[in-house]
């Protein structure tokens, strides 16, 4: 078993308590969870305040307030040498720095975040772990089929000639429309590419290895 101490903090402010459970199972496996807090004007958290086993840390309503408090506690922690492990758990970009700092003091720190989460946070810890998108099983059932979903994704991402970049298949505007390999019924590491070619009287490609885009097929001029 993993006796290290492990200190999860958690910015309020920018974090829904939805995810509240999933902070602590991710933050659970690296060790002993021993410190969980909660940073936020308590007009700002929503339901943190009687989440779980949290202990919340209030700070003034005011820009900042919470990540400098989360930022100094978790400087102390690693300073004092109370844990060994410390999870950031936030999107914000704000928190690079402390993140590049407990790095720098032997911690290994772990993010977890929204995959709005800035590369520049990801890239300073030395894990990132990203937080699941919940769907609807209600929105699922009324959503349109899937080719409709991928026309109607194409004409309003694609650029001024109607291209779109495989890559944005991939991002989180597209799974908030429906768009991903699973429900296209294709797996994780099969090609986009394939897809489109079997539906060439719909759409065309150009294929660019990592620049490859596709758009719906431009109608024949009378």
């Amino acid at each position: 078993m993993d006796e290290r101490r492990v200190a999860l903090l958690v910015d309020g402010e920018n974090l829904s308590v939805e995810h509240a459970g999933f902070l602590i199972t991710t933050a659970i496996k690296s060790g002993v969870l021993g410190i969980k807090r909660v940073y936020g004007a308590v007009t700002r958290l929503d339901g943190w305040t009687s989440a779980p086993g949290f202990r919340v840390v209030h700070v003034p309503a005011r820009k900042d307030a919470a990540d400098i408090a989360l930022s100094l506690d978790a400087l102390e922690l690693a300073l004092t040498r109370q844990v060994d492990k410390i999870v950031l758990a936030t999107s914000d970009r704000d928190m690079t720095l402390v993140a590049l700092r407990l790095a720098e003091l032997g911690f290994a720190v772990t993010g977890i975040g929204e995959e709005k989460a800035p590369e520049e946070f990801r890239k300073a810890c030395r894990e990132f772990v990203k937080i699941p998108v919940k769907v609807n099983p209600a929105d699922v059932a009324k959503a349109p089929p899937f080719d409709d979903r991928m026309c109607q994704f194409l004409k309003s991402e694609g650029d001024s000639d109607g291209w779109l970049s495989f890559s944005a298949l991939g991002q989180q505007r597209a799974k908030t429309m429906g768009i991903s390999k699973a429900a296209a019924g294709i797996g994780k590491s099969a090609s986009w590419s394939d897809w489109f070619k079997k539906r060439p009287e719909v759409y065309e490609i150009e294929e660019r290895g990592t620049q490859s885009r596709a758009r719906l097929k431009p109608a024949k001029k009378a």
